[in-house]
């Protein structure tokens, strides 16, 4: 697979449209579409000159990301497209310095729920104090995070408060 990812900027992100609509239905492909021309960074995944996915991203705060969608050409999937996409957000991420990545999922979309777990993220609870009680699971933040009822909120720690990242160069031979 020779995917290129990429930012698609101004009237590129239009293009990306056939990625949402084989990918959601109702309100979420109406949430997707609107956030396709609103929000901070959309990745395409091109092969061929065409997208075949795209990822939706944005920096809620200082330290915390969020992945807003995750979506492939239904021609495309299992072929490594969201995963390719999701490894870009979470080194975009990581070398922006966030500490901490949200997501979120339909409860019973087990293949994006995988995706997602493939990477290290966990399901937080709403149980757990920083949903509760502020800090990166305050209102606000999952306000903007757009969790509604059936979905799941996922979390993965990139980067410790107080930690520093050393980034190391990939070696000859891609290993």
């Amino acid at each position: 697979m020779g995917l290129e990812i990429r930012d698609l900027v101004g009237p590129e992100r239009e293009d990306a449209i056939p990625a949402i609509l084989d990918s959601f239905v109702g309100i979420y492909r109406w949430h997707a579409k609107r956030t396709l021309r609103r929000v901070a960074s959309v990745r395409g995944a091109l092969e061929g000159g065409q997208i075949r996915g795209i990822s939706m991203l944005e920096d809620l705060v200082p330290g915390v990301g969020y992945v807003y969608y995750v979506a492939v050409r239904a021609a495309d999937r299992r072929r490594g497209v969201g995963g390719a996409l999701l490894d870009d957000a979470l080194d975009r991420f990581r070398r922006a310095r966030t500490e901490i990545v949200y997501a979120a999922a339909e409860e019973d979309n087990i293949a994006s729920r995988r995706l997602f777990e493939t990477r290290g993220f966990r399901v937080v609870r709403r149980d757990e104090p920083p949903w509760r009680e502020g800090g990166l699971g305050a209102w606000g933040l999952r306000s903007k995070m757009m969790v509604v009822s059936g979905e799941v909120l996922m979390g993965l720690r990139l980067n410790p408060p107080g930690t520093s990242i050393t980034l190391v160069p990939a070696r000859a031979g891609g290993t």
